[in-house]
Parts: C-alpha cells; sequence; structure tokens
C-alpha cells in the first residue's frame, strides 16, 4: 500500500492497527509484526566529554606616567 521504507515507527504501529481492524488481522501475526517495529538497537555508550582549560594570557602594558 505504502512504501515501507518511507514510514517512520509510529505510523508503522498505526498502520498495525488499521490492519488489525479492517483486515483481520490475527493477533499473533501483529504480535509478531509489533516485537518487530518495537524492537531497539543497544544504546550507545557516550564517552565522557573532558573538560580543557586554557590560561589566558594577559599583556604587560607599561604605565604611563
Amino acid at each position: 500500500m505504502f512504501a515501507e521504507k518511507s514510514m517512520d515507527v509510529n505510523s508503522s504501529l498505526l498502520k498495525l492497527k488499521l490492519d488489525m481492524v479492517y483486515r483481520n488481522l490475527s493477533t499473533e501475526e501483529a504480535q509478531k509484526v509489533y516485537s518487530e517495529l518495537t524492537a531497539t538497537l543497544p544504546p550507545k555508550v557516550e564517552q565522557p566529554k573532558t573538560v580543557v582549560k586554557r590560561k589566558v594570557v594577559k599583556a604587560l602594558v607599561p604605565k604611563s606616567t
């Protein structure tokens, strides 16, 4: 019906609900599709960011007398 790769997860779940209601999709098949849609990738571990402190260099300005 629609191009599957253009759908995000939410619209795919909506399509699954509509298939269950209007096309008499069985509960077992719906559960299988639901588990495929909601399967997530393992979370990426972000490395802690290091704080770099920089020295401020001040210019020596002679005092005018």
